[in-house]
């Protein structure tokens, strides 16, 4: 930044003194309190909410009406701490009857919230719902595939989440509010050594895993591989099944998450068999995982964390880049199929 920490406490403090006395658009005329936004100069985090609502204006603080005890039982649940995050809004007045921003009123905002980036240098900012995630990058999009996708604010990680106001309607988002955040904590914390799986090893526990996921094929006949940054691997994309899915959907969702594709299930491919000793957890794990091929339908290629790479492979490729034996039969197997279709 150039700046020592001093001078950028200053210079965000008269951010805040601009914001209060703002002007630019029609938002001012009924604010009681602009809302500028507060936390720590060195803050890790930079949260970016939608607009102050009715005890923020009365206080011109973020976050202290009942979105706000949402906000800190989801940080502390991730083990973060209020105070050593950032908290602002897109909008830094309320708007009448807490109604959705209009563009004007973001565009005249913007600079303010890409200043106040600049000045605290987040290691990670957080959108709470569609209107952090347009202002950062333009256009909202879908949440729920912002929440998968691997995206950057320049140099910057950004995980998309949902409002904690969206909580307070749907308690079933708080699940996914969590984790989100989470997802935000593992940001923080320092690079953890490279582990990979071992051969079984006896004595130790086995516990039982069924999976699901697709070799993607794309119309130049080239397969997905993605990398896995914990074991720095090649693999293809699958999960675990959830309760009540079934393995086509699981397949689907897998893809989606891992690679940021919607893709359309052709046919079944292979079903694969494998034990292995998972050193972070202590057990074996005796796994069976049913593969499907399957063609994009749309999406683009982001990537979940945990995945730093991906790559369209043909035959030769594929096989040279996987590591794992059972994923080379897949790959060749579902090239097989490729070659015996009709053109």
């Amino acid at each position: 930044m150039g700046s020592s920490e001093a001078e950028r406490h200053d210079a965000l403090e008269h951010l805040a003194e601009r914001i209060r006395s703002c002007v630019l658009c029609r938002l001012h005329e009924g604010r009681t309190h602009a809302v500028p936004g507060d936390g720590p100069i060195d803050a890790s985090v930079l949260f970016i909410g939608e607009a102050p609502g009715r005890e923020e204006d009365a206080s011109g603080r973020p976050f202290v009406g009942p979105a706000g005890k949402v906000l800190e039982a989801a940080l502390a649940s991730a083990g973060i701490a209020r105070a050593d995050v950032f908290l602002t809004n897109v909008i830094k007045c309320r708007p009448p009857e807490n109604r959705r921003p209009k563009v004007d009123e973001v565009d005249a905002c913007r600079p303010y919230l890409l200043g106040q980036i600049e000045r605290v240098n987040p290691k990670v900012l957080v959108t709470l719902g569609a209107t952090g995630l347009a202002a950062l990058f333009g256009t909202a999009g879908e949440l729920k595939h912002a929440r998968t996708a691997s995206l950057r604010f320049g140099r910057i990680p950004v995980v998309s989440t949902y409002h904690p106001a969206a909580v307070l309607y749907n308690r079933k988002l708080e699940k996914d509010l969590r984790k989100d955040l989470q997802k935000v904590a593992r940001h923080l914390h320092a690079p953890k050594s490279r582990v990979r799986s071992e051969p079984p090893r006896a004595g130790a526990p086995f516990v039982t895993n069924v999976s699901s996921g697709g070799v993607v094929v794309n119309p130049e006949g080239r397969v997905l591989l993605i990398k896995r940054a914990d074991e720095e691997i090649w693999c293809l994309p699958k999960g675990t099944i959830e309760s009540g899915e079934s393995l086509e959907a699981t397949a689907v969702r897998e893809i989606l998450e891992e690679t940021g594709l919607r893709v359309k299930l052709l046919r079944p491919l292979i079903t694969i068999h494998f034990r292995y000793y998972w050193p972070p957890r202590g057990h074996n794990v005796d796994k069976t995982v049913v593969y499907f091929l399957a063609e994009p339908v749309g999406g683009r290629i982001t990537l979940e964390e945990g995945f730093d790479e991906a790559r369209w492979v043909n035959r030769a490729q594929g096989v040279r880049l996987l590591h794992w034996q059972n994923d080379k039969d897949v790959v060749a197997r579902a090239f097989e199929i490729l070659e015996a279709a009709p053109h």
